[in-house]
């Protein structure tokens, strides 16, 4: 489906054509025009190349997905591959990466996305409410979309922080193999938002650095705080990393603790029995002339001496406080 804002310069007004035929539509020199391309078909993923007269390879990649994140430069126009999230708790990773494919040209804003985009139909109803983004210029409706959408990578990462704080607590309790299943899962989550994140910096450092004709010098300043805010959260995500790597190694030092404290015990109780088991091992052997087999009280003198050994081989490992 295509919508279409046109804004006028002279009335400082807004205008949207909903469900367009691009075929049929006419722009105006005077006007500026921003393209909502949403869960294109066949027929309007067209007018890339029918209207707009993109470069084959720039339609290549907005049609098909693009895993990572980058921005070209074609003489007349911008394009842009980002990439936003959603908690998407039907998924292994816990989000959904959303692409969002972008065309900055003079006078028209492109944007071109499969699936329903929160930054921009965000913008977009504030346009239609008629807020003054589209006034200050198409590159400042393309930081507005932006900047929602790095936006909406804090309740990912804050879900992630409290998952961490969880398992963590769960790993001191009962160090199970649930426990490393759940930290080697956030670990993977934590990778495939890096994937995101990092390189997306780079596309806004191009922005804020590079001297565009798209983008205006005032501009270009509200894209250095996007790059601020993905900067802050490309750390944040590694500083999680490194938590669950630690975690991963305390687990793995709690179960070596705890096999430790189950090797100790076995070894000590197999050392108290074992001068037992000497003792019962000489009075069982079947000689025909065994001097105590004729004391009366042979059999509870043995068992008093076995307990004395037995205590007195405890005693000492808690004077050495091995126990």
């Amino acid at each position: 489906m295509i919508t279409i804002l046109e804004y006028s310069k002279e009335q400082k007004g807004i205008t949207v054509y909903e469900n367009v035929n691009w075929m049929q539509f006419q722009a105006r020199p005077e006007c500026l025009y921003w393209w909502e391309i949403c869960a294109p078909t066949p027929d309007d993923a067209d007018c890339l190349s029918g209207y707009f007269h993109f470069h084959p390879l720039a339609i290549e990649d907005c049609v098909s997905d693009i895993h990572y994140p980058k921005v070209d430069f074609y003489e007349t126009y911008l394009y842009l591959v980002i990439h936003g999230v959603d908690v998407d708790r039907t998924r292994v990773e816990g989000f959904g990466p959303k692409e969002l494919d972008v065309f900055l040209g003079p006078g028209y804003l492109v944007t071109f996305h499969k699936k329903q985009t929160r930054s921009v139909q965000e913008v977009l109803r504030r346009c239609k409410e008629n807020s003054p983004i589209m006034e200050y210029g198409l590159d400042f409706v393309l930081y507005s979309i932006l900047d929602i959408m790095v936006t909406n990578y804090l309740p990912v990462l804050e879900e992630l922080e409290d998952e961490i704080d969880t398992t963590e607590e769960q790993l001191f309790q009962n160090p199970d193999p649930k426990v490393l299943r759940k930290i080697l899962t956030i670990k993977r989550t934590l990778l495939k938002l890096k994937k995101t994140v990092f390189p997306q910096r780079e596309v806004m450092n191009h922005l804020a650095r590079n001297e565009y004709q798209f983008i205006s010098p005032k501009t270009q300043f509200y894209f250095r705080d996007v790059y601020d805010m993905l900067y802050r959260m490309a750390e944040m995500t590694e500083s999680f990393r490194d938590v669950t790597t630690a975690l991963v190694e305390t687990y793995l030092s709690t179960v070596s603790n705890r096999l430790n404290e189950v090797m100790k015990v076995l070894t000590i109780l197999a050392t108290i029995f074992m001068p037992l088991t000497v003792i019962t091992g000489i009075y069982g052997m079947n000689f025909e002339y065994f001097p105590e087999l004729k004391w009366k009280y042979g059999y509870f003198l043995t068992l008093g001496f076995m307990v004395l050994v037995a205590g007195g081989l405890f005693g000492f490992f808690r004077h050495r406080k091995w126990i």
